[in-house]
């Protein structure tokens, strides 16, 4: 009896002689009152915001660079496609006689595709039946002007077959329409990598705000350390 007296005793002496400190993993705390809504739209915003929001600074860098590149890759890429069809449609009116020609991409593919609208010099046909476009469209019983309207500003002639030149300013036409729609690929596969970007920054910061915002303290631990005098104990508790 007296000793178990003598140990109530001494735990009491320590429960009012010690010196509590608490020690906290601030690595996975740290954003507990930080909004996850705020880093996922920040990240949204500018891939690499969201995980500066929540102090990481170093999954910062790869996401604005990587943006940043893929920005530069979608304007250059744009801007040289315009000037691919710019060219292209300049072409039209210097080789196949094209007035005014439209800004549009079918239409110039289609001026590619065949030498002339009506026969070539104004003919009813030419060498190949498969060079005009209107005998082609009533070939396949499709009305001349079922696609572009039957005028001057949708008509052209390149010029005969049995001339080398007129075939290699056909060639040189579809070289650039070709470089245009590479352009384009290149645009929107970079459009479409700005958003994968956004995607991953999103799915990285919610992975940092869920491993850093913990508010769970059912693993707690008490560890209490006595001093050597016996004057008292620090109780450590880790969470």
């Amino acid at each position: 009896m007296l000793r178990t007296l003598a140990v109530f005793i001494f735990l009491g002496a320590i429960s009012v002689s010690a010196q509590r400190v608490i020690t906290v993993d601030e690595s996975v705390t740290r954003n507990a009152d930080k909004s996850l809504f705020f880093a996922i739209g920040a990240s949204a915003l500018l891939p690499g915001m969201g995980e500066l929001y929540l102090d990481e600074p170093a999954h910062v860098r790869p996401f604005v660079w990587a943006d940043a590149a893929l920005w530069i890759t979608t304007f250059t890429s744009y801007f040289i496609g315009e000037k691919f069809i710019t060219s292209a449609m300049g072409q039209a009116s210097r080789y196949a006689g094209a007035k005014n020609p439209p800004r549009d991409i079918d239409f110039l593919n289609t001026m590619g595709k065949y030498r002339s609208r009506g026969g070539i010099a104004g003919q009813n046909s030419s060498p190949d039946m498969n060079e005009d476009y209107n005998q082609a469209m009533l070939r396949e019983g499709r009305a001349v002007d079922a696609e572009f309207p039957n005028t001057e500003r949708y008509s052209w002639d390149w010029g005969s077959s049995d001339n080398p030149q007129t075939t290699k300013n056909m060639n040189r036409y579809n070289d650039v329409l070709r470089n245009y729609r590479i352009s384009r690929i290149v645009f929107q596969v970079s459009i479409g990598a700005l958003i994968v970007n956004r995607v991953i920054s999103i799915l990285d910061v919610m992975q940092i705000h869920r491993s850093t915002s913990s508010k769970d303290f059912a693993n707690v631990q008490l560890v209490p350390q006595f001093s050597t005098d016996g004057s008292g104990a620090t109780l450590f508790v880790g969470f």
